[in-house]
């Protein structure tokens, strides 16, 4: 585009855009500033992390208060992780208006076809998009961003595997797969692409991912700690940041467990952050509590 200066020192272009695509640019325009006026509050865009079984969906899918669950607000779940039917089915009554989806895509030789699998997962991002517009949609899970950020370095496997067989690099399955900082990136554009589609999405919007261990030395396979399994430009993302962890001790012969939520981070209510919920116990019997600031969208 060839821009110059009018007389007074204004930036002008001789190829103007048609008025008519000034016109629709400027409506969405218009559109998103009054949707956001119209709000009462920021979108929750939100990390769940813990180990296995400790309660992180169940956290989702209780997020929504009695009123939106009388009036039909819907969950969806794109569930790379393919656990969220259980917890659906036994505290949910398989309520209608949580949907879940497992986009992963098996071949006939029980390989995950993952170039598949991320195109279904993108096709559900899209058609979570036309219910948000409906107007009916309280939030939109991805559980299981370990599984999809794996995933992403299958698809550049497969991907470098055909061409330096090709190019006669690779000629058995077990030869090693030459990667070059280049590739990653290109793992990073399949696995970002969808983070991007989740993150854009007008609803609250949660991301779940489990903790994968640490270590000092290589060669020592002693964990020192844990961390998120995700890439690792992943966390800029979150407005809100939850971890959970399961804490049991002993009465007598009885052991009794908690799962504790905590806040870890959160730009829309700093106040909160470091606060900690019981949000399930199993005391003799099974008592959720969940957390109401979550419901209420006011962490």
């Amino acid at each position: 585009m060839d821009w110059t200066k009018d007389k007074k020192g204004n930036a002008t272009s001789d190829d103007k855009p048609e008025d008519d695509f000034f016109a629709e640019a400027k409506k969405k325009i218009l559109e998103q500033i009054a949707d956001r006026l119209a709000r009462d509050r920021s979108f929750h865009l939100c990390s769940i992390t813990g180990n296995p079984k400790v309660g992180k969906t169940g956290l989702v899918l209780d997020c929504r208060t009695e009123e939106e669950i009388e009036k039909g607000m819907k969950i969806l779940v794109l569930d790379f992780d393919n656990g969220a039917e259980p917890t659906w089915d036994s505290a949910w009554d398989r309520d209608k208006d949580i949907v879940i989806f497992n986009p992963i895509k098996v071949r006939v030789d029980g390989s995950t076809d993952w170039e598949e699998t991320f195109n279904n997962a993108n096709y559900f991002c899209a058609y979570a998009k036309e219910l948000i517009e409906e107007g009916n949609v309280k939030a939109f899970c991805l559980d299981g961003v370990d599984k999809a950020f794996e995933g992403s370095s299958d698809v550049l496997r497969e991907l470098l595997v055909k061409q330096q067989t090709r190019e006669g690099s690779i000629v058995k399955a077990t030869d090693s797969v030459r990667v070059s900082t280049l590739d990653w990136k290109i793992r990073n554009r399949i696995y970002n692409r969808l983070l991007d589609l989740v993150c854009n999405l007008q609803c609250d919007r949660f991301l779940i991912t489990h903790m994968k261990p640490v270590y000092d030395n290589i060669n020592v396979p002693t964990p020192v700690g844990e961390i998120p399994d995700w890439h690792k430009s992943t966390p800029a993302r979150f407005i809100q940041m939850i971890h959970i962890d399961k804490v049991s001790r002993m009465d007598g012969d009885k052991e009794h467990t908690s799962y504790i939520a905590k806040l870890t981070a959160s730009k829309t209510n700093p106040k909160l952050v470091g606060k900690e919920w019981t949000i399930f116990t199993t005391n003799g019997e099974n008592k959720w509590f969940g957390i109401s600031e979550l419901r209420e969208g006011k962490l």
